[in-house]
C-alpha cells in the first residue's frame, strides 16, 4: 500500500482529490489564498500514467510560480548520518526472531506472491522470509520502483520540481526518522494486511493502472473508496497512526504558510486529499478557505 511506497523510497535514498463526488477532468489542485501568501496543494501517485495528460497548465503554473516546494518527507539523498541511522535501524529490528519465519502469517496467496515477485524482482526468498512483514514490504516495493524505473520519486513530484524555479527551497513536513518508527509500532496483524494488499497490486498491474488512471481523471470517489477507506477499515491503528495523525501536523504547518508571505506548493500523496478525513476538509475544520471541491 501507501506507506510501503513511502518507505521503499527511503529505502532507495539511504542507499545512494478529494472529497467523493463526479470525476473530473484532470487531477484537481486545491488552493489557499492567506494575507500575502498562496499554497496550493496537489495530489501524487506512484502510478500515474505515462501519458502525461495530467500536467496540466494549473498545475504547471502553480510550480513555476512556487519559492518552496514541500512534499512529505525530504526529497533528494538524505544527510550520511540519516542514512546510516535508518538502515541500522532496518537491519536491527527489520528481522523475526530466528526461530520465526513470515511465511506462516501469509496467507496462501500471499505466500504464492511472495515467491512470485522474489522471482520477479531478484530478491532472495529466504531473506524475504525471515523479515517483519514492513521490512518486507519496504524491500518489495523499492525491487518493485527499480524493476519500473521509478525510483528517484513519483513522476508528480519529479514534474514539479522540473517546472519550479531552479532555485526553490524544498521542505518536508516530516522526517523519514520518524515515520519509520511509526511503521515499525503499527500491529503485526496490520502489517501482514498492508504486505499482502501490496503484494497483489504488483502481482496484478491493471490493479494499479485503474487506480492511475482514477486519479487522472480527478475521481475523487474511487479513491476515497479503494485505498483511504479499505485501509480505515482493515487496518483501524495504522491508519490513525501513519494517515490521520500525519494529516493533523500537515494541516497546522499548512496552515502556517497560509498565514506567510511565500507561495507555496504542498506535495502529498492523493490517499490524503479524500473525504471527510482529507487535508483540505482538515483546513476547512480550521476555518481556512480552501478553493476546490
Amino acid at each position: 500500500m501507501f506507506r510501503g511506497m513511502k518507505f521503499a523510497a527511503a529505502a532507495a535514498l539511504a542507499l545512494a482529490a478529494l472529497q467523493g463526488g463526479a470525476a473530473h477532468a484532470d487531477p484537481i489542485l486545491w488552493r489557499i489564498n492567506g494575507p500575502h501568501a498562496t499554497v496550493t496543494i496537489v495530489g501524487s501517485t506512484p502510478v500515474a500514467p505515462a501519458d502525461g495528460k495530467w500536467k496540466t497548465p494549473a498545475l504547471q503554473q502553480a510550480a513555476a510560480g512556487a519559492q518552496e516546494v514541500w512534499f512529505t518527507t525530504p526529497a533528494g539523498l538524505p544527510g550520511p548520518f540519516t542514512a546510516v541511522r535508518l538502515l541500522a535501524t532496518m537491519q536491527t529490528k527489520g528481522y523475526l526472531p530466528d526461530s520465526q519465519r513470515l511465511s506462516p502469517l501469509l496467507s496462501p496467496e500471499g505466500r504464492a506472491r511472495l515467491a512470485r515477485l522474489a522471482a520477479r524482482y531478484g530478491l532472495n526468498l529466504d531473506r524475504l522470509d525471515r523479515m517483519t512483514p514492513w521490512n518486507a514490504e519496504i524491500n518489495v516495493q523499492l525491487a518493485a520502483k527499480k524493476h519500473d524505473g521509478a525510483a528517484g520519486g513519483s513522476a508528480m513530484e519529479r514534474y514539479v520540481l522540473s517546472q519550479a524555479p531552479r532555485s526553490v527551497a524544498k521542505k518536508a513536513l516530516d522526517n523519514l526518522e520518524d515515520d519509520l518508527k511509526a511503521l515499525i509500532a503499527t500491529p503485526q496483524n496490520e502489517q501482514v494486511y498492508d504486505l499482502e494488499v501490496g503484494m497483489r497490486r504488483d502481482d496484478d498491474p491493471s490493479i494499479n493502472q485503474k487506480y492511475g488512471e482514477a486519479w487522472a481523471a480527478g475521481d475523487q470517489a474511487y479513491i476515497e473508496r479503494e485505498r483511504d477507506g479499505i485501509l480505515r477499515t482493515n487496518a483501524p491503528v495504522t491508519y490513525r497512526v501513519l494517515q490521520m495523525e500525519p494529516r493533523a501536523r500537515w494541516a497546522a504547518q499548512i496552515a502556517k504558510l497560509a498565514d506567510g508571505a511565500k507561495n507555496v506548493i504542498v506535495v502529498v500523496d492523493a490517499v490524503n486529499l479524500v473525504g471527510q478525513n482529507g487535508l483540505p476538509a482538515l483546513l476547512r475544520k480550521k476555518g481556512l478557505t480552501v478553493e476546490g471541491p
